[in-house]
Order: C-alpha cells, then structure tokens, then sequence
C-alpha cells in the first residue's frame, strides 16, 4: 500500500445493513470477468475513491453467509455511479454507488470464491479497532490518498513542514473528537469562556480525557498482543462501543460550555467563521459539527447494538438470537417487498 489509491468500502445496502450478510449485490461471472449489478450506500469517500472493496453475492443457492466473494473493484468505471449524501452538519462524507453491468476481473478476487464474508470480518474488524483508536473524525483528514483527492502532486515534507494555523470554525469540521484531542479542544473552550469554574463541567472534562486515555492503551495492548501473535476477542467491538461513549460525552460538553449558542450551525463553511464571530464563541461552529456528527459514530461501521450481539456471542459465550437460518440458502430465504 503505497497511499497513491484511495480505497471505499462497498458493503452496505439499503436493505442490508446490521444483516450485512443479506446483501443482494450480485456478481455474474462471464468468462474470466465478472458483471456487478446492485447498490450500495453510506460508502465513506467514495466520491474520491480509486478502488472500492466490494462484496457481493456470487452464488444465491449456498447460506448467505457463504455465497458471497470480496473484489478489489475499479471505481472509475463509467457503470459507477457515485452520488454525495448530504448530512446534517453540510458535509457529505458519505455516498450512495449504484453498479450497473460494472465489471471486474476474476484475478480481483481477494481471499477466494464465496469466502468473502471471511474476508470482510477482517476489513470491519480493522475499521472499528481504526475508529476507537480515532481514526475517524467528524469531517476527514488533513490530506486524502489516491487519484482523485488531489494531494498526490504534493511532497509529504509539505504537510510536515506546514506552518501551524490558528484553529478556525470552517477548519474546525475536520478536528477529530476522539481520543486526546477532542478532551484538549473542549478543555481549552472551557478555559477561554470561563466555564472551567463549574465544577460538573472539570468532572465531565476529566471523564471525557480518562476515556481518550484508555483508548490509546488499550490500542497499545492490542499492538503488543498482536507483535507477540495474540489476539484480544472483541477487541474492535469494545473500542468501537468506547468511541460512541466518547462522541456522545463529547457532544454534552461542547454544548453545556458554549451555551444557547449551540442552537446555532452555520453548514457552509465560508459562513462559519462569521457565526462564530456574531456569537463571541471563537470555537462554537466546531462544538456544533461534532454534536450534529455524534449521531453517526453509533451507527455506522455496525450498531451499538450489534456490537454487543457480537460480544455476546463470540466473546461470553451466549447464545444467538432465536431464528438462525444457518444452512438455508439465500434464494429461500424471505425477503422485504
């Protein structure tokens, strides 16, 4: 991986998102190629993705869990329809990709055919241990790999050698609130309008760093067990459930220390720094992307809710939910109108 594509992640349906394996994105083979027809959506960058990791079913007569096949898929194919989903804080960090006849090469296989959904574990079980480490954010990074993000033609010396700036509101929609870095914003928003003196504001404060905190060790016991061979069940579901924690505590704070001014959110950015400016809260539009953002986190990347299912049953040992189809192939299963 050298940062010079940039890749998607095209897993989820509009019918198949906590039940990701109930896709019906279908692959045909034909010859040495195969024709993808389907839709998928809630695809993060991919509106500047080069390569997208796609699954879809190859083989409707075999358990859903097992007629499915992961490709490395070309995303500039003019069969690609990539459109912007718009969010509520402006952005639109996400997208909806409709595939009609694309097509990708048998060798875009990864893993074999019919265990992609083997493979596709293994791509969220990395996503969610990234995302409570803090590898997402509430708008994206400093600079975004690939063809299309623009950043190839720039030496990585850089962004390294750039001059600091000021932290501005429009700037301000890319600050990541998870780990140490959202607890120093909104230790330093409290410092700067006075509300540090409340004393239930400094106890939620040392809460929100204590969290940041035991994410970055627990991320570095991963990384030892990990360079030792071991692994940590549940690992990524846990820090997963713990980065929900930490957006939603996030969101409370930011909005308890700017007050009445939380009511207000600029969602271009050219405006944010004049809201910011009419209500005296230098930070204010920064606190409000990450409130209006703090919904997302518990959702995507796999529910709060199927984190635990996922803990439940493969880390405690309980048993499944009732009505496992296990060994009943999809095409007999029931299916939404």
């Amino acid at each position: 991986m050298t940062g010079t594509k940039a890749w998607c992640q095209l897993f989820s349906e509009p019918g198949a998102g906590s039940d990701l394996a109930g896709l019906t994105c279908k692959a045909d083979l034909d010859g040495d190629q195969w024709t993808i027809n389907g839709q998928k959506v809630w695809t993060s960058f991919g509106s500047v993705a080069d390569l997208g990791m796609l699954i879809a079913r190859t083989d409707p007569e075999q358990p859903k869990h097992q007629g499915i096949t992961w490709f490395a898929m070309d995303m500039h194919q003019s069969e690609v329809d990539v459109r912007p989903l718009v969010e509520m804080t402006g952005h639109a960090l996400f997208n909806e990709v409709f595939l009609s006849d694309a097509h990708v090469g048998n060798d875009a296989i990864i893993g074999g055919r019919g265990n992609g959904w083997a493979v596709a574990n293994t791509t969220l079980m990395h996503e969610r241990s990234g995302l409570g480490s803090g590898g997402g954010s509430a708008g994206g990074g400093a600079a975004t790999p690939g063809t299309i993000g623009g950043f190839l033609t720039k030496r990585a010396g850089d962004f390294a050698s750039a001059p600091k700036k000021k932290r501005t509101a429009a700037a301000g929609s890319s600050a990541s609130p998870l780990g140490g870095g959202g607890a120093k914003l909104m230790i330093d928003l409290a410092k700067g309008n006075g509300t540090i003196q409340d004393p239930t504001i400094r106890q939620d404060l040392m809460k929100l760093h204590t969290l940041g905190e035991l994410g970055k060790f627990n991320n570095l016991r991963l990384k030892a067990a990990k360079k030792a061979g071991q692994d940590i069940p549940g690992f990524g579901n846990l820090s997963k459930l713990a980065m929900s924690d930490i957006m939603r505590l996030t969101r409370d704070i930011g909005l308890r220390i700017i007050g009445p001014a939380g009511m207000l959110h600029a969602y271009r950015d050219e405006d944010r720094a004049a809201n910011d400016e009419a209500t005296g809260n230098p930070f204010g539009q920064i606190v409000t992307s990450i409130a209006l953002w703090a919904q997302a986190p518990p959702i995507y990347g796999g529910t709060d809710q199927i984190q635990k299912n996922i803990i439940g049953e493969r880390v405690l040992g309980l048993p499944k939910e009732p009505g496992d189809t296990k060994g009943v192939p999809f095409s007999e299963l029931p299916k939404n109108a």
